[in-house]
């Protein structure tokens, strides 16, 4: 079922065999109205008003079944798959981040005991950081711009990635944010910038990885 999916959109055709019916039903449902109108009312203005107001709504549920049809043959999928990847990106890094965070601090504070010249070298690390994963993004982002190229336009490889990438950097800011707020040391704003640079360290190695595979 798995693969025959992959070639029959059995949803999509469950969506159109209801949308179909309710077409034919009320089809039928305005096709005994209008028969009614025109044996009760007389003939005259009202007549004609009253079964334009008929003609006017039975076309109106035809352009709401297209619609729906079309928004979900088209703009649904995109958005549960840029939703979809949101989970994958930020599964990996979660257990670690605070081990990374301790690690990178402790080697700071060991090169730069002084206050301001800590904060320097965290500010530093982030900036490499940063660097290091905006250069394996876009080094990403070109192997999936080739892979839709050679694939079908349905692939949407480099949309998938932006999307993901997206939703890792809004989850690196909250993660890092929550962490320097619940910090009891008195240390929040080095556990921000310690945080920052970690979760963009191992997402740097993370994309590098899937590149080499």
């Amino acid at each position: 079922m798995g693969e025959l999916n992959d070639w029959i959109h059995f949803d999509a055709i469950r969506l159109l065999v209801h949308h179909a019916t309710a077409v034919i039903a009320a089809i039928f449902l305005f096709g005994v109205t209008g028969r009614l109108i025109a044996y009760l009312i007389p003939n005259g203005h009202a007549k004609k008003v009253v079964l334009m107001v008929d003609d006017v709504i039975l076309l109106a549920v035809f352009v709401l079944t297209g619609w729906r049809l079309l928004s979900y043959m088209w703009f649904r999928p995109h958005l549960e798959d840029l939703t979809d990847q949101a989970p994958r990106v930020i599964a990996p890094v979660e257990d670690r981040t605070g081990d990374l965070i301790e690690k990178l601090l402790e080697r700071c504070r060991k090169e730069s005991p002084a206050a301001d010249r800590l904060d320097q070298c965290l500010q530093e690390e982030d900036s490499r950081a940063k660097q290091a994963m905006a250069g394996a993004a876009g080094r990403m982002m070109d192997e999936m711009r080739a892979l839709d190229k050679v694939g079908s336009a349905k692939i949407g490889a480099l949309r998938s990635f932006e999307a993901a990438q997206s939703a890792f950097v809004l989850y690196r800011q909250a993660e890092c944010q929550w962490r320097s707020i619940a910090a009891t040391n008195g240390a929040g704003n080095n556990i921000y910038r310690a945080c920052m640079a970690s979760l963009a360290q191992v997402r740097a190695a993370h994309i590098q990885e899937m590149l080499h595979r």
